[in-house]
């Protein structure tokens, strides 16, 4: 039997630069302030010259850039790609009128998060005017599926659930029953929000929430029937039907 072909030396360490110009990409992206020379070059345990060329690749195609003290964060052409991701990501587009309409009528912080393991991760998020609710459900953020409504809203109907499973797993019979989760301020003190489940073709691939300060609005009940209306709507363009009853006043 004829040996291996072993990966020419320039292609092998060609790639393995690419993957360290995307992990230097990610870690950006993870991090709330721009992070100098020797930090991103102590994250990877990589000499700083090695750092630095790979730095300045990034930087002259926008995908980094450098602040007025010579720090490094996200540029121009990663929210390019960001942006052209979600003009990709079908859910996207139907579910914003949803949102910005739950914001118009309940004054709420409106979002959108799809699952990604145990996290969800914020793709679209409508606040109020003013000085509405502003949480971590930031554009591109992560937070725990497990606590999360708009987590919970979706776990309850996976196919399989990300181990180790949590306790708060009870509760995804009665999520089920009634069409939407809630969240009592345990991601957030002082802040409550409800979701229901968005479902496409293949299944549920999303949630609508929305968020406010604990006992500062309409009823549960009321604000879960809106969502259950966006939702079943959103889930209607997608391809997918809702798989319980819709809103109180198609239940009665």
């Amino acid at each position: 039997m004829p040996a291996a072909r072993s990966e020419p030396a320039d292609t092998a360490a060609g790639s393995r630069s690419v993957l360290r110009a995307l992990e230097i990409l990610d870690l950006l992206a993870a991090t709330e302030r721009p992070l100098g020379l020797a930090q991103i070059a102590k994250e990877f345990g990589i000499p700083k010259s090695s750092c630095l060329a790979l730095l300045r690749a990034l930087a002259a195609r926008d995908f980094i850039r450098q602040d007025e003290t010579g720090a490094y964060a996200l540029g121009l052409r990663s929210f390019e790609v960001g942006t052209a991701y979600l003009r990709s990501v079908t859910p996207v587009g139907a579910v914003t009128p949803e949102l910005r309409a739950l914001t118009e009528r309940l004054g709420m912080t409106a979002h959108f998060a799809v699952l990604e393991g145990d996290e969800v991760v914020y793709l679209a998020k409508q606040d109020p005017p003013g000085t509405g609710v502003r949480l971590a459900s930031s554009l591109g953020a992560r937070l725990s599926a497990w606590t999360t409504a708009v987590g919970q809203a979706q776990l309850a109907h996976a196919e399989q659930l990300p181990a180790p499973a949590r306790p708060t797993a009870a509760e995804f019979p009665v999520i089920r029953q009634r069409g939407y989760a809630v969240d009592e301020g345990v991601t957030a003190g002082g802040i409550e929000c409800v979701a229901a489940p968005v479902f496409s073709a293949g299944g549920c691939c999303g949630a609508i929430g929305v968020s406010y300060l604990l006992h500062g609005g309409p009823e549960v009940p009321v604000i879960g029937d809106l969502l259950i209306g966006a939702a079943s709507r959103v889930s209607a363009q997608l391809g997918g039907a809702w798989p319980g009853p819709g809103p109180a006043e198609q239940r009665s």
